[in-house]
């Protein structure tokens, strides 16, 4: 597992324990937080970057399964150029070339976004997986690249992946606050009786998956035959971004919020309204989300006042 020390990758990892998996997780960051996790079976912890091609090559050697879950996740990442495409563009490269060169057999497994396809009008949604790509972010750029290398390796060196691209992906850290994630931040200023606002007075709806839904599909496609594919992954609920909003501010029972207008530094990046269709991952995998957001935001507060206790 590539980038193992994230929020999906930590997740991931606690519900791997106990499946007779021998792991190998590399991360550029601290793998202490690993130990933390009570993984039961045999997990050897590799501290390197994606970026490294010589460490990949050497981790990626007779691995079964390969999970690249590496990404600069940054909302300012269109300021931060370089570093999110050495990430997403150059570290899918080297694992691409490292599978080609020493473990061609192996399944890969990699993670897109619903940034890659930019703002989309109203009639065009759900969104298919063969839906036009229009990114208006670096990120999305950066992962529409990388499935492009995916398509031509697959092309020129008959080397199979599996895609996922995901839809808004919330839920309880693990590792320590989860930063990007606007919902943790709507949790945390509620929780302390603040007020937050709601970008564009909250009118788009957006396509969240609980952390927990995203996994088990994960699980389901490391264990599947399918070893090739692009799909979409969401939860079916339509949400709009105020319901979200308001369903925090109840479930905290403190705090507020505002709805605003987009700030004019990011209405350039804005995605709008967004939902995935999808019936090709629940049909070719037997899965389906079961978490409702009003469920998954009661989880999600109820972790985050235990840890405010210890």
């Amino acid at each position: 597992m590539i980038g193992g020390t994230g929020f999906i990758g930590l997740h991931l990892i606690r519900s791997l324990s106990g499946r007779n998996y021998d792991l190998t997780v590399l991360s550029p960051k601290n793998t202490d937080v690993i130990g933390k996790l009570g993984f039961a079976g045999s997990l050897k912890a590799v501290k390197g970057s994606v970026a490294d091609y010589k460490c990949i090559e050497d981790n990626v050697k007779n691995k079964d399964v390969i999970i690249n879950l590496a990404a600069i996740v940054n909302p300012d990442s269109h300021f931060e150029p370089y570093g999110d495409l050495e990430v997403n563009c150059i570290g899918q490269l080297n694992i691409l070339e490292a599978r080609k060169n020493v473990n061609p057999g192996s399944k890969y497994i990699f993670f897109g976004s619903r940034a890659q396809f930019g703002r989309v009008k109203k009639k065009d949604l759900p969104i298919s997986e063969d839906s036009c790509q229009r990114p208006v972010s670096l990120y999305g750029i950066h992962k529409q690249a990388a499935e492009n290398y995916c398509k031509l390796y697959k092309n020129a060196f008959n080397l199979n992946f599996v895609m996922l691209r995901m839809s808004i992906v919330y839920g309880p850290e693990i590792g320590g606050e989860n930063k990007n994630n606007i919902i943790n931040k709507f949790i945390r200023k509620a929780l302390n009786s603040e007020e937050f606002y709601v970008n564009g007075y909250g009118r788009d709806i957006k396509d969240l998956i609980y952390i927990d839904d995203l996994v088990a599909l994960i699980i389901k496609v490391i264990e599947s035959k399918v070893d090739g594919g692009i799909f979409n992954v969401g939860s079916g609920e339509r949400i709009r971004f105020i319901d979200i909003a308001r369903n925090v501010v109840n479930e905290c029972k403190s705090g507020s919020f505002k709805a605003v207008p987009f700030p004019e530094d990011l209405k350039k990046f804005e995605l709008g309204s967004f939902y995935f269709d999808i019936s090709k991952a629940k049909k070719a995998f037997g899965w389906e989300a079961k978490i409702k957001m009003k469920e998954g935001i009661k989880r999600m507060v109820g972790c985050c006042r235990n840890i405010r206790k210890k």
